[in-house]
């Protein structure tokens, strides 16, 4: 691809004899939304690890912008433009909701953020810019009603949608998101797929891991299918629906 913002090439990992990537190969242009998808063991989580930083490969290429981060910790990798969220909510329940963007703000910032919601002297009061990128972002994923309110008194879904603000906080290129879905009714799956579409207006990728076919399916401009750590198929969501490979190892799975 010509606008591509991430390459991976020939991932592996291994945990001891365990392949739980084979030389796994895809490409995210800027402002694709990319579905990955599979059974459950099929490798998804540990690529998502492994592209963030949390895990080291055991070989292959990650390339971020023209540059290799695949063996850079993951603080770098955030600053370079790639953040991700998690499958259950990691989060401080004892900031309010803008205080807890805010920490999100630190790999954009001189200062350290802390300084912002500490009682640090000059230093405790956030700059003009910081504090407009955390209201646009607070808007963005439909959260300033309860900006002021601890994080630990919101509902679970606002606290996904909260990690997805404190993850856009650091003005990424990219954004993985890992199972976002998981436990939200119809209408919070809704409101998560405009915000992910609304993600991608800005000019930002987004790789979405996500069991739940009929939002995948609806949202994913792309779609890779894993399967034993293997990448068993690529392409539209329709061209997904009716691959072979993908209904025996769906199949497979219910079986």
């Amino acid at each position: 691809m010509a606008d591509t913002i991430l390459r991976v090439d020939a991932l592996s990992k291994n945990f001891g004899g365990v392949r739980a990537i084979r030389d796994l190969s895809f490409d995210v242009a800027a402002g694709e939304i990319l579905g990955l998808i599979g059974p459950n063991g099929s490798g998804k989580s540990t690529t998502v690890n492994v592209l963030a930083g949390l895990l080291p490969p055991t070989s292959g290429s990650i390339v971020l912008g023209g540059q290799s981060i695949e063996r850079m910790p993951e603080p770098q990798r955030v600053a370079k433009g790639l953040a991700r969220t998690f499958q259950t909510a990691r989060v401080f329940p004892e900031f309010t909701v803008r205080q807890h963007v805010t920490i999100g703000c630190h790999p954009i910032r001189t200062v350290n953020p802390f300084a912002s919601i500490l009682p640090l002297g000059a230093a405790s009061v956030d700059d003009d810019e910081t504090a407009a990128h955390v209201d646009d972002l607070l808007r963005l994923c439909s959260l300033a009603s309860i900006a002021d309110r601890p994080v630990g008194g919101i509902s679970s879904a606002q606290q996904r949608f909260l990690m997805i603000a404190t993850a856009l906080a650091a003005r990424p290129r990219i954004l993985l998101v890992d199972e976002p879905a998981a436990g939200l009714v119809e209408h919070e799956r809704q409101e998560l797929a405009e915000l992910v579409r609304g993600i991608r207006k800005r000019g930002l990728a987004v790789v979405i891991i996500e069991h739940h076919m009929a939002l995948i399916m609806a949202l994913c401009d792309r779609i890779v299918v894993l399967n034993f750590g293997s990448k068993i198929a690529q392409g539209t969501p329709a061209e997904i629906r009716a691959n072979p490979a993908v209904i025996d190892a769906y199949l497979g799975e219910a079986a």
